[in-house]
């Protein structure tokens, strides 16, 4: 039976990870078998805010086990109402829900509407697998110390469990650091001000989105194993010598990166980027002192789902973020050094 997934931020790079990971090509996959087995059991309703984009539109002609719909996530009723208008087709049967990061030190009170608003309609539906995209965390001692962007992440986390006990079937991805963040311009920025604001020895969990949409796959395609579970993405643990490293065997030339002396300057007037640092510091120390027990069977149930690449392994299959479109991070340069959103 063929099995309807919607995914919000089809076209951000998450969605459309998946939407490659469920709906193989002759590009992805070793067999013909294999592409006509998958592409028969999964039918992707990619949602957008405006079908007539142009990324949209691409989107629409790359797979005939694809269709385009159109919604909004601050409007409750539109995304109920592709729920009921699918019903005709089989309903909706898995939800990947992938809400837009507001940006560094921005407000993110709609990001936890959106993400509660999408599991009750889930549970409203019966949704057989719901899986939402959160990010890695620090563990229990940190909690409550979260704000913005992680704190509503946290929220929807346990407003997911919570309609869980009354039927939601949920699977929760934290993914790490994503490595397409070190690409172009401002990831020559990111790097500097990583090695800049971060202690020698401090490890940086790394995750591509491809990978992400990859484990996400594999829990749609096996969802009672990963049902009521935290998978934590991270492919490795770096610091950042070890990541230039890394990306000087790959490449053979020293990573991109900015005077390091640029990034002292932004982390010293910029307060997103010293929570970002202080947050990875608390990542690492919560991981390499005990705090957080529970992210070793976590990380493993996630590489259990998929073999994530390591950042060298990455670039050297040829990638190097240089793809990216602007602002897909919600980060560009006059943010960084106004602190404005």
């Amino acid at each position: 039976m063929r099995r309807n997934i919607l995914v919000t931020g089809a076209t951000g790079k998450q969605g459309l990870a998946l939407i490659k990971a469920l709906l193989p090509t002759t590009e992805t996959s070793s067999s013909v078998g294999e592409i006509q087995a998958e592409q028969h059991m999964y039918h992707i309703y990619a949602l957008t805010r405006n079908i007539t984009s142009p990324a949209a539109q691409h989107l629409s002609s790359s797979s005939q086990n694809l269709t385009v719909v159109e919604g909004n996530l601050d409007q409750p009723d539109s995304i109920r109402k592709l729920f009921n208008d699918a019903k005709g087709d089989g309903g909706i049967w898995g939800v990947f829900a992938v809400l837009a990061f507001p940006g560094l030190g921005a407000e993110a009170d709609g990001e936890e509407r959106q993400g509660k608003m999408l599991a009750d309609i889930a549970l409203e539906f019966n949704v057989g697998c719901f899986v939402y995209s959160s990010a890695g965390r620090s563990g229990p001692e940190y909690e409550d110390r979260l704000t913005l962007s992680r704190l509503a992440k946290r929220n929807v986390e346990r407003y997911c469990v919570e309609l869980g006990e009354r039927g939601l079937k949920w699977t929760i991805l934290r993914p790490g650091f994503f490595v397409e963040n070190f690409g172009g311009f401002i990831g020559r920025i990111t790097a500097s001000v990583l090695k800049s604001g971060l202690d020698a020895d401090t490890t940086v969990g790394l995750i591509a989105t491809e990978d992400i949409g990859n484990v996400a796959a594999s829990v749609f395609r096996d969802h009672e194993k990963y049902r009521s579970k935290f998978l934590l993405v991270i492919a490795e643990f770096v610091t950042m010598d070890q990541m230039y490293a890394s990306y000087q065997r790959a490449k053979g030339k020293p990573m991109p990166s900015i005077p390091w002396v640029f990034g002292k300057l932004l982390l010293k007037f910029n307060k997103a980027t010293q929570e970002l640092m202080e947050d990875i510091k608390g990542s690492h120390h919560a991981r390499t002192s005990g705090q957080y027990p529970s992210s070793v069977a976590e990380r493993e149930l996630a590489l259990e789902a998929y073999k994530m690449k390591s950042y060298e392994e990455w670039l050297a299959a040829g990638k190097d973020g240089k793809e990216n479109q602007p602002g897909w991070n919600q980060v560009s340069l006059a943010k960084l050094f106004t602190g404005k959103h």
